[in-house]
């Protein structure tokens, strides 16, 4: 069984499924996994940062209340199909490293700790985004095209 370990755009696409067509595909999407055989993974910190986009008004012209992100996020938490994974050992080491060989800065920096928690957990990373095909060693899934 594949471990699934869904990026910031994805549980942001969960929540708000209205908010264009790639959205609600990507809600659909997570909805079949989350009944089927595959294990689905998240992290603290991606439902932390989901909420923070979710609410934030520079980000949406009526930004979530936080007890309704905050409520997405704990029954995403606590499905029967989510796991939540942490940081193992080896996540440091990978994040560093996935830093310093590819010369993150920035935005980039935070994409690069996740990507060290997916491939240290054996996850592979459900994202949109493409710019994780970056990092070596990281299994990425688009649910766009899966």
């Amino acid at each position: 069984m594949r471990v699934l370990f869904l990026d910031v755009n994805v549980c942001l696409y969960a929540f708000r499924p209205t908010m264009s067509d790639q959205a609600a595909a990507v809600a659909d999407w997570l909805g079949a996994r989350l009944s089927g055989r595959d294990r689905v993974a998240v992290s603290d910190s991606v439902l932390a940062s989901m909420v923070r986009i979710a609410t934030h008004p520079r980000v949406f012209e009526e930004p979530a209340p936080p007890a309704t992100a905050l409520d997405f996020a704990a029954t995403l938490r606590s499905h029967p199909s989510v796991g939540v994974v942490t940081p193992g050992a080896q996540t440091w080491q990978a994040f560093t490293e996935y830093v310093a060989d590819l010369r993150l800065k920035g935005a980039d920096v935070p994409d690069a700790y996740l990507a060290a928690v997916a491939r240290g957990s054996g996850a592979t990373m459900v994202t949109t985004d493409r710019g994780f095909t970056r990092f070596p060693g990281l299994r990425v899934l688009d649910p766009t095209t899966a």
